[in-house]
C-alpha cells in the first residue's frame, strides 16, 4: 500500500496530507478562477492576482500552493517577484510577457505606437514623466526582448518600435 501511495505522490496525482486528488483540483470556483487567469496572464504574479480577482490574501495562497503541489503551475523568480505561469509555458515567452506587461512598459510601448518616428531617451523621459535612470531600465529590458530597436542617426541614440511590436 506504501508503495502505491508513494508512486501516486510521485506522480503529483495526490498530496500527502490531503485529500484532494488530480482530477477534482479544478472543481473549486476559486481555485480554477486563479488557474485559468494565471492560463491567461502567464507571469503573472502574487499582488495582480489579488487585485484583479479580489481574493484574500489566504485564499489566493492556499489556492496558488494546491496549484503547485499538483504542478498545473510552476512558479520562477523575477526582479524579486514569484511570478505564475501554465506548467506547459515556455520560459522565454514568459520572462518576455512578464516584461512587457509591465505598467512602464506599457507606457513606453503605447507611447511609441502613437509616435514611432523615433525618440531619444531623454525626451521620452519628460514626455512620459518618468525619471531617466528608470526609462533606462526599461527601454533596455524592452530591447532585449526585441519591443523596441535603438539606433544611431545623426549622434543621436533614436528608440522605435521593433517591426513585430509595430503591427
Amino acid at each position: 500500500m506504501r508503495i502505491i501511495l508513494k508512486s501516486l505522490t510521485n506522480k503529483k496525482l495526490i498530496v500527502e496530507g490531503s485529500k484532494l486528488i488530480k482530477n477534482e483540483i479544478l472543481n473549486n470556483e476559486k481555485r480554477k478562477e486563479i488557474y485559468d487567469f494565471i492560463v491567461k496572464n502567464p507571469g503573472t504574479y502574487f499582488n495582480k492576482i489579488l487585485h484583479e480577482l479580489n481574493f484574500s490574501n489566504h485564499i489566493v495562497v492556499w489556492h496558488l500552493s494546491m496549484l503547485l503541489k499538483f504542478d498545473f503551475i510552476s512558479k520562477k523568480i523575477l526582479e524579486n517577484h514569484e511570478i505564475y505561469f501554465d506548467t506547459s509555458a515556455e520560459l522565454e515567452d514568459l520572462s518576455s510577457t512578464y516584461f512587457t506587461t509591465k505598467e512602464k512598459s506599457q507606457k513606453i510601448i503605447n507611447f511609441m505606437k502613437k509616435n514611432n518616428l523615433g525618440i531619444t531617451k531623454t525626451n521620452l523621459s519628460q514626455e512620459l514623466n518618468m525619471h531617466i535612470n528608470t526609462l533606462a531600465k526599461y527601454l533596455n529590458l524592452l530591447e532585449n526582448y526585441n519591443v523596441i530597436v535603438k539606433k544611431k542617426i545623426d549622434n543621436k541614440n533614436l528608440y522605435f518600435l521593433s517591426e513585430k511590436s509595430a503591427q
